[in-house]
């Protein structure tokens, strides 16, 4: 007779197989089929376990939740009863490097995010998981002797960084920018607001590898709505709801239209992406205008989720395709050179947020401006987690305290 396996293996073998899927594809490919190939289970073990794939996403999305609540809990017994705090810059890069290794279980924890930026479904969950990671941070800082009012920004660099730096570094260059950024990082957390070690090199390399704009080939405008027809609806739906199918019936083509200008999922991704570049363009523009007298913190962290998020608390649509891409990226090698000008493009416009802001007269630089563009995008995503009504409100004390306990006031 056959040997049947464990209610809870068989649970196992469905999350663990869900988790995998996730991890390389995101949630629409949890499918009978793709669940059958990977863990021998039929449609109607996830029913009998989970009364049905939502039911097994959010059994996926807990376990998640659950494995890096005890990572973290296995990086916190590394530390002695009270470490000295020049120890802080070793073990912050080393929990860094980790959590980029670590990237399956992370991977799922950032659709989650995206998830509960444009439903309540998970939304409770999200929220869950964000507190426990500031929560580890002020416990951490407080060991360390380090200001615990920065354990918000240690949270917004790790949720962040997987989305700046992820994928597998494929430029010798890429490890050393990641090592100089977190080196730079610590020295603000620990108040050192005057010259710092860092190196920035990493950008400039960046714009001068990527490959000419995809719409520079297809300039037709055609091709132009397609690929703005085809942002916006990465914007809303995400990733996975980006088909030729979908494309064609959002921008009122037809299909052999669309196949005609963009023949494959990656050429129609980075038309998205081209469009979403432009877009950015012109709301740094609406962010930092070029020319403006410094302003209080607090005036430049408001305006800046004003942008962000609409008066109801919808995130603009252009910022979740900006998370999309970059989660997107990651997975995918032949996307990562583009993402590069996009991260690239993010500090330039923290640049400018930084010479807005009333600060000391300590000077900030362009490895300054990528940390920013790190910590704020790692907040923005938290702010996903939190209710509609909230999330500007919040946004906002939040990266008035990031760029305060970065960076400093004189005002």
């Amino acid at each position: 007779m056959p040997i049947i396996a464990p209610s809870s293996a068989v649970r196992d073998r469905l999350i663990g197989a869900a988790t995998d899927l996730i991890a390389r594809h995101g949630p629409r490919s949890v499918t009978a089929r793709s669940l059958a190939e990977l863990s021998g289970q039929s449609a109607s073990a996830v029913n009998y376990h989970f009364g049905g794939r939502e039911g097994l996403l959010a059994a996926t999305f807990e376990a998640a939740v659950a494995e890096v609540g005890t990572w973290r809990s296995g990086w916190s017994l590394t530390l002695q009863a009270a470490p000295p705090p020049e120890a802080f810059p070793g073990w912050f890069l080393a929990i860094t490097l980790d959590r980029l290794a670590s990237r399956p279980m992370f991977l799922v924890l950032r659709e989650l995010r995206h998830h509960a930026a444009r439903t309540p479904t998970y939304r409770d969950l999200a929220r869950r998981e964000a507190t426990e990671a500031d929560q580890f941070w002020v416990d951490a800082l407080v060991r360390f002797g380090l200001p615990e009012a920065a354990a918000g920004a240690c949270s917004d660099f790790t949720e962040s960084i997987l989305g700046i730096h992820g994928g597998s570094p494929d430029h010798p260059d890429q490890n050393v920018w990641l090592a100089e950024t977190t080196k730079r990082f610590c020295a603000r957390v620990a108040g050192n607001r005057g010259p710092a070690p860092g190196w920035d090199g990493w950008r400039k390399f960046a714009r001068t590898r990527r490959g000419p704009s995809l719409l520079s080939e297809v300039a037709a405008p055609s091709a132009v709505r397609i690929a703005t027809s085809a942002a916006e609806l990465l914007g809303r739906e995400g990733m996975e709801a980006l088909t030729h199918r979908a494309v064609a019936a959002e921008v009122g083509l037809s299909l052999a239209a669309v196949s005609g200008y963009f023949p494959s999922k990656s050429s129609l991704v980075r038309g998205a992406f081209d469009r979403l570049i432009s877009t950015i363009s012109a709301v740094r523009g609406e962010i930092v205008p070029e020319q403006e007298d410094p302003q209080p913190i607090s005036h430049v962290a408001g305006t800046t989720a004003e942008t962000l998020f609409d008066a109801k608390g919808t995130a603009a649509p252009w910022l979740l395709a900006f998370d999309e891409m970059l989660t997107a990226a990651i997975r995918d090698p032949d996307l990562r050179r583009d993402a590069e000008d996009l991260r690239a493009s993010r500090g330039e416009n923290s640049a400018g947020l930084l010479a807005r802001v009333k600060h000391g007269s300590d000077p900030v630089d362009g490895l300054d401006a990528h940390i920013l563009s790190i910590v704020t995008t790692g907040a923005m995503r938290s702010a996903y987690a939190q209710d509609l009504e909230d999330r500007r409100p919040w946004l906002t004390a939040r990266i008035a305290i990031l760029i305060e306990v970065l960076f400093g006031n004189a005002a």
